[in-house]
């Protein structure tokens, strides 16, 4: 009991310290990026680049899965004005038949896919990884329920246990498998904790199988939006995996999804900041107090941004170091990929809160338009670039999408109120300015290797 009582007591003075929980969140994920450098650089000395190959197309085509049926339903849930247990049940069973289709697609199609992708030997793997959506399905909405109440310190929590349980069974796994399938088998067991996790720590409403009508034509408004712009979504992000894995070899793609991991560590923090911190709040002032929301727009993420901005733009300049640094000789060639794709965390820092915003005001139309002009893009862009310059350029093209999309938010944005163009400006300054410091490092390190002050490395 003292303990408890002294647990409770230290929770007590340091829970006001930590604010909203965007300095927590952001700590915690610094420290994944960080752990996540030094796995890669343990499972790269373990595994081929082939085995990434073969992991990247496997979640693609996952990905692929999940975003053709993309329903929207965690942001539905968070901005919806009342999410009683009633509604969070029918979405939880919609959630459940959909993943079980899923599930069944992805085993039988197991052959197509992987004939697609030009790699027969993934069927296996393909087969055998189509259970994760099942486990996915059954576990409670304890997650979006959290961070619809804005916990952001207690998800955070969950989240990162949950990545040293993935990454420690990866590992682990790695060394005694020496193949992708233990990449494979720390997959179901991130799942497997997230399913325990959403019963036990993330409590939210009951769960049982409910089908209300008025609720499913509710959500089927909302979802006439979502699931066309999630099937652009799916053309725009996974076109470059389908290139590579068609126009090089598999070890190719392995590079390609190295870089792609390291990218999705710089997204995933921008999108946690955007879902977890900036949208609860901009949602919450545009239902209690509308005045208040363009303050809030810039408020809440003004620090945080630049602070984002200035990161990706060191890694864009400074790409090939890292990649130098972290990974033996088999992987150099990822730095160019890794400068690619952050080009689209680096945008999204100013699109993606613009567009949750414009859809917590009601305009939920704004991600399928903006899709729209995505795929418009590309569709002009991707042929010019590979008939002139060959398919990395056409990476180059998809990855610029979201740049070629900016006037059309800061249009938005000044539309619905939300717009300081000294703000937006000052974003690009930090990322100019960590852009040139990255690149100046890589320079500077190769020129101390050429001078023989340091060893090459």
């Amino acid at each position: 009991m003292s303990v408890a009582t002294e647990l409770r007591r230290w929770r007590a003075r340091i829970r006001p310290a930590l604010g909203d929980g965007s300095s927590f969140l952001i700590g915690a994920h610094g420290a994944q990026t960080f752990l996540r450098l030094g796995s890669n650089l343990v499972l790269t000395r373990l595994l081929t680049p082939e085995a990434f190959g073969v992991v990247g197309i496997i979640t693609s085509v996952t990905y692929i899965l999940q975003l053709v049926s993309d329903m929207g339903l965690r942001s539905y849930i968070v901005r919806h004005k009342d999410a009683r247990p009633e509604l969070m049940q029918t979405v939880w069973t919609i959630r459940l038949v959909r993943n079980i289709v899923l599930s069944v697609i992805m085993f039988a199609g197991a052959d197509l896919f992987a004939q697609a992708y030009n790699a027969p030997e993934v069927a296996t793997a393909l087969r055998i990884a189509s259970a994760i959506f099942i486990l996915d399905a059954l576990s409670s909405f304890g997650f979006v329920f959290t961070e619809r109440h804005r916990q952001v310190i207690r998800l955070t929590s969950v989240e990162f246990i949950r990545f040293l349980v993935t990454t420690a069974t990866a590992i682990i796994a790695a060394f005694f498998l020496r193949s992708y399938w233990a990449i494979v088998i720390s997959m179901f067991a991130g799942s497997l904790f997230s399913l325990v996790a959403s019963y036990s720590v993330l409590r939210g409403p009951k769960v049982r199988l409910r089908l209300e009508q008025g609720h499913f034509k509710d959500l089927w408004s909302y979802w006439r939006y979502i699931i066309p712009a999630s099937i652009i979504t799916i053309i725009l992000t996974q076109s470059n995996v389908f290139l590579v894995a068609n126009f090089f070899p598999i070890a190719e793609l392995g590079k390609f999804t190295i870089a792609a991991t390291l990218t999705a560590a710089v997204f995933g923090l921008t999108q946690a900041y955007t879902m977890r911190v900036f949208f609860p709040r901009f949602a919450h002032a545009h239902r209690t107090a509308p005045d208040t929301e363009l303050e809030v727009y810039y408020g809440v993420r003004r620090q945080v941004t630049l602070l984002f901005a200035f990161g990706v733009g060191g890694i864009i300049g400074g790409a090939d170091l890292l990649v130098k640094i972290l990974y033996n000789e088999l992987y150099l060639g990822a730095g160019l990929y890794l400068s690619i794709l952050c080009l689209r965390p680096l945008a999204r820092l100013s699109t993606a809160p613009a567009e949750q915003a414009i859809v917590a005001k009601g305009f939920i139309r704004i991600s399928l338009i903006a899709n729209i002009l995505r795929l418009a893009w590309v569709a002009v862009a991707a042929p010019v670039a590979y008939f002139q310059f060959g398919p990395i350029a056409v990476i180059v093209a998809m990855a610029l999408a979201d740049v070629a999309l900016w006037p059309f938010f800061l249009y938005q944005q000044k539309r619905f109120g939300l717009l300081r163009l000294r703000e937006e400006a000052v974003l690009l300054l930090f990322a100019g300015v960590g852009a040139l410091i990255g690149y100046g490092a890589y320079r500077a390190a190769l020129a101390a290797i050429s001078a023989g002050a340091i060893p090459d490395f």
